[in-house]
């Protein structure tokens, strides 16, 4: 009703009803009884509700649209609600996109990017583009996905365990103590090769041993290299047939 939206225009407004009531030339008893409904609002006294504090007549009236006209706080007003509805549309995205990872970690199988190259020889450096797609089955891989990286084998030093072109699945360690021993993928100043590590402790030299006898041992002295890392141990061997 009419004395209800004119009793919340004053509330907003923060007026009692005698400084309500002086700005639209009438008593505080005439507005007691307009917000009451016991008498009508006149038309000239909506004007100048409607001119004085930009109330919107028609939503004085009939109660539909917005409060205020076209002001600074209405377009404020109108800005927060479409910030909160973005916020909800970018959370309900992220709820997605988790339920999208937590399938995938739990899925029978799932593809992996083959992400570059490994030297089996020399070691070469390696790309960051995707080379190819691997299906494997999640029973294969232990932990979390994120953990393993894919790459495609460049050389023959690994034969006939490892061929050319084959793909090899290096779960993440840089622990070299316990992965001694173990067909490593070794990142030596940049580039990256695919060896058996072997750890001289007593010459403190780090071996990386070639499967095929055609290829020589690379010796690696760590203090001759700035850049010298454990990317990690082979865990399983791809081979397309």
């Amino acid at each position: 009703m009419t004395g209800q939206r004119l009793k919340a225009v004053r509330k907003k407004l923060g007026l009692n009803q005698q400084n309500f009531g002086a700005a639209l030339k009438i008593n505080a008893s005439a507005i007691s009884q307009m917000e009451n409904n016991r008498i009508k609002p006149s038309l000239d006294t909506l004007l100048l509700l409607s001119k004085n504090f930009k109330v919107d007549l028609h939503w004085l009236i009939t109660g539909r649209g917005d409060m205020f006209m076209d002001t600074e706080e209405k377009r404020t007003n109108d800005a927060n609600r479409s910030l909160s509805k973005l916020k909800a549309f970018i959370n309900d995205e992220l709820l997605n996109i988790v339920k999208v990872k937590e399938s995938n970690l739990n899925a029978e199988a799932f593809d992996l990017p083959v992400m570059g190259e490994i030297a089996a020889g020399e070691a070469v450096e390696t790309g960051d583009s995707v080379l190819d797609i691997v299906s494997i089955r999640r029973s294969m891989l232990k932990g979390n996905i994120t953990e393993y990286v894919c790459l495609r084998v460049n050389g023959r030093s690994m034969e006939p365990d490892i061929l050319n072109n084959d793909v090899v699945i290096i779960r993440k360690s840089n622990d070299w103590e316990r992965l001694n021993g173990r067909i490593c993928a070794v990142r030596i100043d940049g580039s990256i090769t695919l060896k058996k590590l072997s750890m001289d402790v007593k010459r403190k030299l780090i071996l990386l041993l070639p499967i095929n006898e055609d290829f020589s041992p690379i010796v690696i002295d760590p203090k001759d290299h700035e850049d010298l890392g454990m990317i990690g141990y082979l865990h399983y061997l791809y081979r397309k047939l």
